[in-house]
């Protein structure tokens, strides 16, 4: 950082405002850390189980990536055209209005963050707390040190976020940093990786006899969507980058680019090393991270499988930094119009950071901790309740086109209005399986139940505005 700019941070910190620390490499760090967590190592099982063949597997991991790129595209557009603190929600507020915005806020809070955090820590103790020999079936029946380890790694989060935007950037480059090399070495390995594959005979209809079905492409969506979820948290940090009109479309854009093909060499590499056949053998109650610790162990030994789950313990913590380090800007921007307590909008004249955001949404991430208490379902209920807002914040793009056709655009949405539109006609035809599908349908109703709850709250909110 030139002295120049050091000068206006410290500026800026004395003012109590947001300052702009962050560079290129941070900003892709961010987009691929945010990504990169449980999903790629707990997910290609079901995945695999939900689809007819090895073609499939590969063209919905590759198919689904490229239209959350195409999403980012639209995100890029937005964000370098109101590079300010909020992201997503300031690009519903500039589209659609306060009341979408707010409803996206209200969710973002209690479903979509609060639930992430709370998911990716109770899956941070499952994984780590096999290492230090605690019986993990007594803890599924009773779970105690899964609680305390689930919140223990949000307050540190909290605490690392507290003390400046830098050292939760540092904390991500670092996490990204050693997930990617992690992953890379599995990758290496596998291209390496000589043995024959092993004989396995089928339990289920030969692969041939396999057909697609509206079940088998919910559970594949929700698996993969999962694995990508986090995909649009930097721009949260806009107010935060340097020359975000120009960083943030590459972080964005180039996180993206670098999470589809790495997830395309690991899936190649896991079906090389477990063949489909025996993927679909596998029976019910297989524990998720079988495609996983069976890779580790084919290929290195099993010495090293064992250890697996210490790198989603590290995945897991690293993908969980931006719900602290970016998300809470959100409520920041929300705070700043009103639509939650004016607290939410102070920001540390020490660090620089949105102090009660970051504590506030931790306490929330706890108290879901302490009432959700296993991983369960709430992959699927994140995911839906996110699509929905997903569609609509891609198509504020071609509302704010004709609403603004004159506005300063630092960057134009590649392939507009085509690749947009396709990122908004699959999201929309996953919400709407889901919603038709038995089992994801309770999910889907309890996400638009929450979405439903905050009409009052802001019908409120707006009545208290009106009359003062």
């Amino acid at each position: 950082m030139s002295k120049g700019n050091d000068t206006i941070a410290a500026a800026a910190a004395q003012q109590g405002q947001l300052q702009r620390r962050l560079g290129l490499t941070s900003a892709i760090s961010i987009t691929v850390g945010a990504v990169i967590g449980s999903g790629i190592f707990l997910k290609p099982l079901a995945v695999a189980q939900a689809l007819p063949s090895e073609t499939w597997i590969h063209a919905m991991w590759i198919g689904l990536g490229v239209i959350c790129l195409f999403g980012a595209f639209a995100y890029a557009e937005l964000g370098a055209m109101f590079p300010e603190a909020g992201g997503q929600y300031a690009f519903l507020r500039e589209g659609w209005g306060r009341f979408t915005a707010f409803l996206y806020g209200w969710t973002f809070f209690w479903v979509i963050n609060a639930g992430t955090v709370a998911a990716l820590a109770l899956g941070f103790a499952k994984n780590l707390l096999p290492l230090f020999g605690v019986d993990m079936a007594a803890e599924s029946e009773a779970p105690f040190h899964s609680l305390w380890v689930a919140c223990t790694m949000i307050l540190v989060l909290a605490v690392v976020n507290h003390f400046g935007v830098g050292i939760g950037a540092l904390v991500q480059n670092l996490s990204t940093f050693a997930k990617v090399g992690s992953l890379g070495l599995i990758v290496l390995g596998g291209l390496l990786f000589s043995q024959a594959p092993v004989a396995v005979e089928p339990l289920l209809a030969p692969t041939s006899e396999r057909t697609l079905s509206l079940a088998g492409l919910v559970v594949a969506f929700t698996g993969i969507f999962w694995a990508y979820e986090g995909w649009y948290q930097m721009p949260f940090n806009a107010a935060e980058l340097k020359r975000p009109e120009r960083n943030l479309p590459l972080g964005l854009i180039g996180g993206m680019v670098i999470l589809i093909g790495l997830y395309l060499l690991v899936n190649v590499i896991y079906l090389r090393v477990v063949p489909f056949a025996e993927l679909i053998a596998m029976p019910e109650g297989t524990p998720e991270t079988i495609v996983a610790s069976l890779t580790v162990e084919r290929v290195f030994s099993p010495k090293l499988a064992g250890y697996l789950t210490l790198l989603i313990a590290i995945s897991i913590f690293g993908a969980a930094n931006p719900n602290l380090l970016s998300s809470p800007r959100a409520f920041y921007a929300m705070g700043h119009d009103g639509l939650v307590p004016v607290a939410l909008t102070r920001v540390s004249k020490r660090w620089g950071t949105p102090t009660v955001a970051i504590w506030t949404q931790a306490v929330v991430g706890i108290a879901l901790v302490l009432t959700l208490r296993v991983f369960g379902d709430v992959t699927d209920f994140v995911v839906f309740a996110s699509f929905l807002f997903y569609a609509m914040t891609v198509a504020a793009v071609y509302r704010l086109r004709r609403s603004r056709p004159d506005a300063h655009r630092p960057y134009r949405c590649t392939g507009y209005p085509v690749l947009p539109m396709l990122f908004i006609v699959v999201s929309m035809v996953f919400v709407v399986a889901m919603l038709r599908d038995e089992a994801g349908q309770k999910n889907a109703l309890k996400g638009l139940a929450i979405i439903a709850a905050g009409v009052p709250w802001y019908l409120i909110v707006h009545r208290k505005r009106v009359m003062t």
